[in-house]
């Protein structure tokens, strides 16, 4: 909502600040034309021309409520582009029009109900905001390959709701969505400078034969194709059949966060713990695990990313730059061809998703990819051992009045192998996982000063070998995404809060691949440190300002991509790009 002067008085011991950061605001407001912008790798050579590329689908977003159905549009691709294609790159494209403050949204787009993409809006004070959306989407190639034969369809859903608006005279801003497709052939680069880091984390880089999507029914009860989760003990099911040729499987997992658990990570632990004043957290822990079951078997599960939506915290530190994670949100995979015995008896089976330690709500929804052996009409496949204790939780909370502090610990070791003999072979796979969780808050000076720290760290393996000594493949990805949050409060007159904030939050993957005897490593570093300040009322930004900067650096054999990004006042200040090691070396 847009405050009214009336509505509260600043202090006179805040006025200085005040002054300047209207400035600020002020010149965010008028400026037209401001580019919001994610600096990761970008996914195809930049000077390269696409074989075609395809408008897929166009809409204003302007009065979608909860629970409004995907906007869904029939595809027509050119008789001129022909599959195969090296790569195919999703771009979505937004603009804002209007003069209200426009909230950030959780948007997403699906191809024949299979979600290939979730994003988060900016949150926005610029009528003329714009920004593109880039993704890799070459492991669809299953789905892609239909919609070219006339056969699929497209749809996107984005609820942006006028419930927000002050009145039905300043309504929100309309957002427009470009859905393109862009199509590659030919070799992308001789040394794959500029081409993402493979997306499909797993012991097969070819796409798979088919991809199954695990969701909502279509406007089943007139909603989007998301399951939501209202809490721990909520599991929406999906009945599915799969190939009984099948001999490989991996489930990709789609999530967001939101109400009551948009805060998770930084919430503490015991529910009668006094706010104080802060912004409010859902106290049950810091904790939570995404996981999956197949006709009630949990097959594996992942401790997610902390994704930072862009009203989150302080809204001025994600202006123009977003936070890590929040234009294309990670998806999470589990390596589930040790289960594949379970699933190539031709009946229906039910898929499970689930949050555990959670509240109300997430967005979930799966993808099973699937991999086909056309060479015989059935595989023969079995699970040989199974170890999946639940994660060891050490909770602790000391409070007193306004100040303590909680702690959450959690560990967990799981292990799966399964064999399927096919024509390529009796292949056995092995999944190993480690994770190490921990999450810490703390508060002082009666409630106004309030620290938080999350430790989140992953190991997994994924082996495979025919026979005893004919190793496939096996690949090794470690994981680590440590968060810091630092935050001081003083309550203004009028029910305002001034919010001082600093911020630290990185994620880094290596990744270790041998791929029939092709070895290969990468290393992804995506950080961000950020400080502000932020006058709050009644959950809106009145004023404020902040400060980012934002590095990003990939690594392999063939490529070294470092991209720094310092923006401050709601511009730019600095961006930096080297495609070279050598240059990196020196940076």
């Amino acid at each position: 909502m847009h405050l009214k002067p009336s509505q509260f008085s600043i202090p006179s011991l805040f006025l200085p600040l005040f002054l300047l950061y209207t400035s600020i605001q002020g010149t965010l407001a008028t400026d037209a034309s401001l580019e919001f912008l994610d600096p990761t790798l970008p996914p195809a050579l930049p000077s390269q021309t696409p074989k075609c590329s395809v408008l897929v689908l166009h809409q204003d977003f302007a009065g979608t409520v909860s629970g409004s159905s995907p906007v869904t549009t029939n595809y027509t691709h050119p008789g001129d582009c022909p599959a195969p294609w090296t790569r195919v790159v999703l771009e979505l494209s937004f603009s804002v029009s209007g003069v209200h403050v426009q909230k950030d949204r959780v948007a997403a787009v699906w191809i024949d109900g299979a979600e290939i993409l979730r994003t988060s809006t900016p949150f926005t004070i610029n009528p003329g905001a714009f920004w593109k959306v880039h993704k890799d989407i070459t492991r669809y190639t299953s789905l892609l390959r239909r919609l070219s034969g006339g056969r699929g369809t497209v749809s996107m859903m984005l609820e942006n709701s006028d419930s927000d608006s002050d009145s039905d005279s300043n309504p929100p801003g309309v957002l427009t969505a470009d859905v393109s497709l862009h199509f590659y052939r030919g070799a992308l680069s001789d040394k794959s400078i500029y081409t993402a880091h493979p997306s499909v984390k797993g012991l097969y880089r070819e796409p798979a034969d088919l991809v199954v999507p695990i969701s909502q029914e279509k406007a089943s009860n007139g909603s989007s194709f998301w399951f939501q989760i209202g809490g721990n003990s909520d599991m929406p099911t999906a009945s599915v059949v799969i190939p009984t040729n099948a001999y490989r499987a991996v489930l990709e997992i789609f999530a967001s966060y939101h109400a009551d658990d948009e805060f998770w990570y930084a919430n503490p632990l015991q529910s009668e713990y006094p706010q104080g004043g802060l912004r409010e957290g859902r106290a049950n822990g810091g904790l939570r695990q995404l996981y999956a079951t197949i006709d009630g078997k949990f097959v594996g599960g992942h401790i997610p990313f902390a994704v930072i939506y862009p009203g989150s915290i302080n809204p001025y530190l994600w202006s123009p730059v977003a936070a890590i994670g929040a234009f294309d949100m990670p998806t999470y995979d589990l390596e589930v061809t040790p289960f594949l015995g379970l699933l190539v008896d031709g009946q229906p089976h039910e898929i499970g998703l689930g949050v555990k330690h959670s509240q109300s709500y997430w967005l979930l929804t799966a993808n099973l990819h699937l991999w086909v052996d056309r060479w015989t009409d059935a595989v023969e496949a079995m699970l040989v051992d199974y170890r999946a204790p639940p994660l060891r939780v050490n909770p602790h909370a000391e409070w007193r009045d306004q100040e303590g502090s909680s702690e959450i610990d959690a560990e967990g070791l799981l292990r799966f192998i399964g064999w399927v003999s096919s024509s390529k072979g009796n292949v056995t796979t092995m999944v190993r996982q480690k994770v190490t969780f921990k999450s810490q808050v703390v508060v002082q000076n009666r409630g106004t000063v309030r620290q938080v720290e999350v430790v989140n760290k992953e190991a997994m393996t994924v082996g495979a070998h025919r026979g005893k000594n004919q190793v496939v493949g096996r690949l090794q990805l470690f994981m680590d995404a440590p968060l810091q949050v630092q935050m001081s409060i003083v309550n203004a007159a009028g029910g305002a809060v001034l919010q001082n904030t600093r911020l630290y939050h990185q994620l880094e993957e290596v990744l270790n691949l041998n791929d029939n005897m092709a070895v290969s490593t990468s290393i992804l570093t995506d950080r961000q440190d950020a400080e502000g300040t932020v006058l709050m009322h009644d959950g809106m930004p009145v004023w404020g300002g902040g400060s980012t900067k934002s590095s990003y650096k990939y690594r392999d054999e063939n490529t070294c991509y470092l991209r720094t990004v310092d923006a401050a006042g709601g511009a730019v200040k600095n961006d930096v790009t080297s495609p070279s090691c050598s240059l990196v070396s020196t940076a």
